[in-house]
């Protein structure tokens, strides 16, 4: 069987989620934290407590604003190469970094690791890597620069423009609502102050996460509401701990889940119908132990292969979490939690598997975990491509003329398709004496030699000098704006590659 589908959920359970979600909706509703946000739920028809700000969402708006959701549309990167498709059939699974960290993870070559807190340098570094991986399709910013924290700036914008410059693909910074035109004007200005090429392609998505059980902040209702205005596409995202956050029951977690998401689907469908959404879970379950949110569990995984499922359902492009780990290193436990998450899930029919990259919870990125995640990826791709069985596959013809103890290295078919076969770079699959007289690595010293290459002779898709000179003077006058106490220039000069 080739497109091999894991089903976590039946289509009945999966209907069961959707009523228990629509009652809900309608019955105890949703906190709203912006009056502009509970003003455009009241037009449409929504029950709004002013006092409690609570809005309760009939079933027949939730149903009209999931038929306005573009079931398929394109994720544009700087670079046309780069555009990726995102997908409600379960046809298509991307993979992307995570990005909700602070550290990253310097490893010394020699065994042993700095983990100190991200720079908007390493910020640049990510990029750069991220474009180099052949299997990262878009990226997120990996974590935030820290030095900048105590820095009177337009921090976002420098991240963003650290990022957007050394790295093509299409891009969801950390947002900050003060900033979201702000990010239009840079995406206009690429396309040389074109708004409308802007309005239609534009690379950056902006994402927002509800605040569990069933709040929807000022903050997050702003960042849809502005980047509707300013046709950008947007992702949902709730971050339930099932047994805290969320019903320890996991499918009382699929239900609240929804709930959430579906609330922002329907906001950004009120405030500009047709704006593309993806449905996005970073869902898991409480650690009682370590009181932690795991990234790397059984649980998360299961969360995460069952919301792709009902995103499915639903017919909308998803994300959901696989591929980081909740180890402190990059090590046997990285390897098996990536593995695990990032494969149930892109077999669940996850549009998009985002965590590549991250350890320590998420709140730590690691090069080298990039680098090694990008070549798994390869492989979990080729195990979900399943095995095609048909005339020319079954080989009966080639079986009979080899017969009885021949091999079959020299014939037309093994000549023709041997370079179908997996194959690795930084993994291992040597004998022990060809390994010792070769290349005598392991995986994670395979990877760090890549990733000092990668840092030392990669070139990034270039931006246009002009543009550049524009992007420049963008970020100037907003650093003016907010006072800034460090020279611009001294900022950019951090991040740019030419």
């Amino acid at each position: 069987m080739e497109n091999l589908k894991l089903q976590i959920l039946t289509e009945e359970e999966i209907k069961k989620i959707h009523a228990c979600s629509l009652d809900i909706l309608s019955t105890v509703g949703v906190s709203v934290g912006d009056s502009e946000a509970r003003s455009i739920f009241k037009k449409a028809g929504c029950s709004v407590d002013e006092s409690s700000k609570v809005v309760r969402i009939p079933p027949s708006i939730v149903d009209e604003c999931l038929h306005s959701v573009p079931k398929s549309f394109i994720l544009h990167g700087r670079d046309s190469k780069f555009d990726v498709k995102m997908v409600g059939d379960g046809s298509v699974t991307n993979y992307i970094n995570l990005g909700i960290g602070t550290r990253t993870a310097i490893y010394n070559g020699d065994g042993s690791y700095d983990i100190r807190d991200a720079t908007l340098r390493d910020e640049a570094n990510f990029a750069m890597v991220l474009e180099s991986c052949e299997n990262i399709n878009w990226f997120t910013q990996p974590a935030s620069a820290m030095d900048l924290i105590n820095t009177k700036c337009a921090r976002s914008l420098h991240e963003v423009d650290a990022m957007m410059s050394n790295c093509a693909k299409p891009f969801l910074p950390d947002p900050d609502v003060n900033y979201i035109d702000t990010y239009f004007e840079m995406i206009k200005t690429v396309y040389s102050g074109d708004e409308e090429e802007a309005r239609k392609r534009p690379f950056f998505i902006i994402g927002g996460t509800t605040s569990s059980p069933l709040q929807l902040d000022a903050h997050m209702c702003q960042l849809y509401i502005r980047a509707c205005r300013n046709s950008l596409p947007v992702m949902t995202m709730t971050m339930e701990m099932a047994g805290t956050t969320s019903p320890i029951h996991l499918a009382g977690t699929l239900v609240l889940h929804n709930c959430e998401a579906l609330t922002n689907v329907v906001l950004a469908q009120l405030c500009r119908k047709g704006t593309p959404v993806i449905y996005g879970t970073a869902t898991t379950a409480f650690d009682f132990v370590d009181s932690t949110a795991p990234f790397g569990c059984p649980e998360a995984a299961l969360l995460s292969s069952a919301l792709a499922q009902i995103a499915q359902f639903y017919g909308l492009p998803n994300i959901t979490t696989g591929g980081g780990s909740d180890s402190i290193h990059v090590d046997a436990q990285a390897g098996h939690e990536s593995t695990l998450t990032a494969m149930l899930t892109q077999l669940a029919g996850s549009n998009n598997v985002f965590g590549s990259g991250l350890i320590e919870l998420g709140m730590t990125f690691s090069l080298e975990e990039l680098v090694l995640r990008d070549e798994m990826i390869s492989m979990e791709k080729r195990v979900k491509h399943g095995i095609r069985v048909d005339d020319e596959t079954l080989s009966v013809d080639a079986i009979k003329a080899i017969g009885i103890a021949g091999d079959f290295i020299t014939r037309p078919e093994t000549i023709a398709n041997f370079d179908s076969m997996s194959k690795t770079l930084t993994f291992n699959r040597k004998m022990y004496d060809d390994w010792i007289n070769s290349d005598p690595r392991d995986a994670l010293d395979r990877a760090h030699a890549k990733v000092t290459d990668i840092l030392f002779n990669y070139q990034p898709t270039p931006v246009d000098s002009d543009v550049r000179k524009q992007l420049d003077q963008i970020i100037i006058n907003a650093d003016k704006a907010e006072g800034a106490t460090e020279s611009t220039q001294n900022l950019l000069d951090r991040v740019h590659h030419l």
